[in-house]
């Protein structure tokens, strides 16, 4: 006679036997929920209910002179931001990582040294030096006996220039993280190959350290789209951004559908950004390696 097995009843917490590594996920994904789904999706909810005039509000986003105009500045004040991070932090990152480890740690701290100054000092320490009697200013007069000092405020030059200045050390350290994870002895190896030293990096460690490119630079493209600060005191009336216009229309006007829908218009731009990244960063293929 064979014995026959018998189940015994089902119970609620056998779900958490197989998938005991899943409940450390309930806070992450109720934080989740609760910051940012909901507000998003009243956000949403917001932007499909506030018509301006017989417009809906996206239309009137992507139609309207004045709000392609402030989402072109935007766009080019991010993209001129990250484009100098990247040229000026790599080098700066690639320096700090050939440093003996002493000086490595001396130069790192000082980068680091820069979180301790908040924005808006550093906004208005650049008006002080870019000035018309400004530092730079009268050196550049003195260097190419100029007549005229060289405008550098209130216009898209000091705009970049002022959030290159908050965005830069962000760039640099994930640089430098990139970097350490290359193995030191790869670039000397191709050395003893016979690859000259650009030759080298340029076919050798560079390509190594390009996750870290695409990552800060999709870093840097988002966070720059966000800024106030740096374009309201560094900018003129021609560099108005969307953050500067979300305010006045929500707090100053009332117009919460029309800020609604380009608060929605920049997410997607984000949420775009980031597709971007995971594409050319092939992370889906990092996962099944």
């Amino acid at each position: 006679m064979t014995a026959v097995a018998v189940r015994p009843p089902w119970h609620p917490s056998q779900l958490l036997v197989g998938n005991a590594s899943l409940v450390w996920l309930v806070p992450g994904l109720a934080a989740v929920a609760v910051l940012f789904v909901w507000p998003i999706t009243n956000l949403l909810l917001v932007s499909l209910d506030g018509a301006v005039g017989t417009k809906s509000p996206y239309l009137a986003v992507l139609t309207e002179p004045i709000y392609l105009r402030v989402i072109s500045n935007t766009a080019v004040s991010s993209l001129g931001t990250t484009i100098v991070c990247l040229l000026v932090g790599y080098p700066t990152a690639y320096a700090i990582h050939v440093l003996p480890p002493p000086w490595r740690l001396v130069v790192l701290l000082s980068v680091l040294f820069s979180y301790a100054v908040g924005t808006m000092p550093r906004a208005f320490s650049w008006i002080v030096l870019l000035g018309d009697r400004g530092l730079v200013n009268q050196a550049l007069m003195s260097a190419f006996d100029l007549r005229e000092p060289v405008q550098m405020l209130y216009n898209q030059a000091g705009v970049i220039i002022g959030m290159t200045h908050v965005m830069l050390p962000f760039m640099v350290l994930t640089l430098l993280g990139a970097m350490a994870r290359v193995p030191d002895r790869l670039v000397p190896a191709a050395r003893t190959m016979g690859a000259g030293p650009l030759r080298a990096f340029a076919l050798v460690f560079l390509p190594l350290t390009m996750p870290g490119i695409l990552a800060g630079m999709m870093m840097t493209f988002i966070y720059s789209l966000g800024f106030y600060v740096v374009p309201a005191v560094l900018g003129g009336a021609g560099q108005t951004t969307t953050v500067m216009i979300l305010r006045d229309l929500t707090v100053g006007q009332g117009r919460w559908g029309i800020g609604a829908a380009l608060s929605i218009t920049m997410i997607v731009i984000c949420i775009l950004g980031a597709a971007v990244y995971v594409s050319l960063a092939r992370i889906g293929e990092i996962e099944e390696h």
